[in-house]
């Protein structure tokens, strides 16, 4: 005799955050373009071009957009909480990396 196996289905209404996705890539994109115009200004010597320095701005503004949508796709009601979390951890992140970059080049002047 043959013992079936025991299939365990989990039937919801959830879905996957929308919000927390998007919120999610766009941290990740801010994180590459920080890493990108560090990567620039190292290789200059440290005399970027202003347009590297407005990447650098619209980065960070980009992180901070993430982080404000990334802690409203955590009060979705009925949804999954994966990408939200990790969009949250991923955008505070990112955005402290960017304002401890600005405040250590604002006190080193």
């Amino acid at each position: 005799m043959r013992r079936r196996q025991k299939r365990n289905y989990k039937f919801t209404e959830k879905t996957q955050s929308k919000r927390g996705i998007a919120s999610l890539f766009t941290a990740i994109v801010s994180m590459a373009i920080f890493v990108a115009v560090v990567v620039d200004s190292f290789w200059n010597r440290g005399s970027g071009s202003i347009y590297l320095g407005s990447v650098g701005i619209f980065s960070m503004l980009l992180a901070v957009a993430a982080l404000v949508l990334a802690v409203g796709s955590l009060r979705e009601e009925n949804s999954f909480k994966l990408f939200p979390y990790l969009a949250t951890f991923f955008s505070f992140l990112t955005t402290g990396v960017w304002v401890a970059l600005y405040v250590l080049g604002f006190m080193m002047q």
